[in-house]
């Protein structure tokens, strides 16, 4: 199992940043540098201890609420190696702006409109729009996949359309020279854009984008940035909130489960708890909560079945839940530390001994799925 674990989660510890402090910073992994001076000062068993829940306590002010403000200056800040924590990160940052670094990373910040995200536009909703920028998904995208698949199977349609604005990023950040020799398909793209209806989408062209966003997953580059300028979104989180931007898109009976400030409606909007099934007011949620949202339904448009199903459908159906397992581990924080344990261990901050710890925590979230 031990294996699977690291292959999984080769970089998920990715680089962030809040709309108001951290947008511009890049090439800075707080977690990481965290990890190894905690290794540093107490030892791997006592550094990898920690639970997800004691995490959260300290970076969430109310961690059961998805709409959970952040802790400005977490408990963390004031350990010991923390000076040395900041010492070591490029740029000379503030606790704030590496308290901000972390909490994107972990999924901690929203998408309300001129305070996390700026929208872009083209997609008819601020609060879309929103949505969708923080996805990083060019409008023309986010349109056509919707048209493809409907918004019952609006899911797998942000699965697939972060995996077209990656192709597309690809593509217009290399020469054409290179294309072929790094495995970048161009013509992926354009017959996709192209195709009036799914059952025109070839099994190759499925393949590949969804082999992409796996790839995306596990071997996640830290040091992007997006192109409105703010840090990169974790790929699983660009997924959920995809989704989230769809399930705006596609409009609510009765009230909007946000007011016009991005603030949740009281009664209406979801809370997250178990067996509330209202929707979220995905600007003001976080992108955790949003992503807990987004792999419950996907479980749930998946348990549909029609009479009868396009072609198209049913294949990508099946390559969407290649990508689903992924998407719902991804963003657990005994998986970063997995990570995290790893990097170390090649820097030789950590011996293979500490990092089994971490990743034995790790392993147990994969008992129930085989090798």
């Amino acid at each position: 199992m031990r294996h699977g674990i690291r292959a999984l989660s080769v970089s998920l510890v990715v680089i962030g940043s809040s709309f108001a402090q951290a947008t511009t910073i890049v090439d800075v992994d707080v977690w990481s540098h965290l990890q190894r001076e905690r290794v540093a000062r107490v030892g791997g068993e006592q550094a990898f201890a920690g639970s997800e829940s004691e995490l959260m306590l300290q970076l969430l002010t109310d961690p059961a609420s998805p709409y959970s403000e952040t802790v400005r200056e977490p408990d963390f800040t004031n350990d010991a190696e923390w000076p040395e924590v900041l010492a070591g990160l490029p740029g000379n940052l503030s606790t704030a702006s590496a308290v901000a670094v972390l909490d994107w990373d972990l999924g901690l910040t929203r998408a309300r409109p001129g305070h996390d995200v700026e929208p872009h536009p083209g997609y008819k909703d601020t609060f879309v729009a929103a949505s969708a920028t923080k996805a990083d998904v060019d409008a023309d995208i986010f349109w056509h996949m919707i048209d493809l698949t409907g918004f019952r199977h609006s899911a797998r349609a942000a699965t697939y359309a972060v995996a077209m604005q990656m192709l597309r990023d690809q593509v217009q950040a290399t020469i054409p020279e290179r294309r072929a020799l790094l495995g970048i398909d161009e013509a992926v793209f354009s017959r996709v854009m192209k195709a009036a209806y799914l059952d025109q989408v070839s099994t190759y062209d499925m393949q590949y984008l969804s082999t992409l966003v796996q790839h995306r997953l596990i071997h996640w580059q830290p040091g992007e940035r997006s192109r409105s300028g703010l840090r990169a979104l974790p790929t699983v989180y660009r997924v959920a909130r995809a989704a989230a931007a769809y399930r705006d898109a596609q409009g609510y009976l009765g009230s909007y489960p946000c007011r016009p400030d991005a603030t949740p409606v009281a009664g209406r909007a979801g809370t997250g708890v178990e067996g509330d099934d209202r929707p979220l007011c995905f600007v003001a949620a976080t992108d955790r909560a949003v992503h807990r949202w987004y792999i419950d339904e996907a479980q749930r448009q998946a348990i549909w079945v029609p009479e009868r199903e396009h072609d198209g459908m049913l294949r990508l159906a099946g390559f969407a839940a290649a990508v689903l397992t992924l998407l719902d581990l991804a963003p657990l924080v005994e998986v970063v530390e997995a990570v995290a344990a790893d990097d170390l261990v090649t820097a030789e901050w950590l011996t293979p001994v500490e990092a089994d710890m971490a990743a034995e925590r790790a392993d147990h979230l994969f008992c129930p799925f085989p090798e």
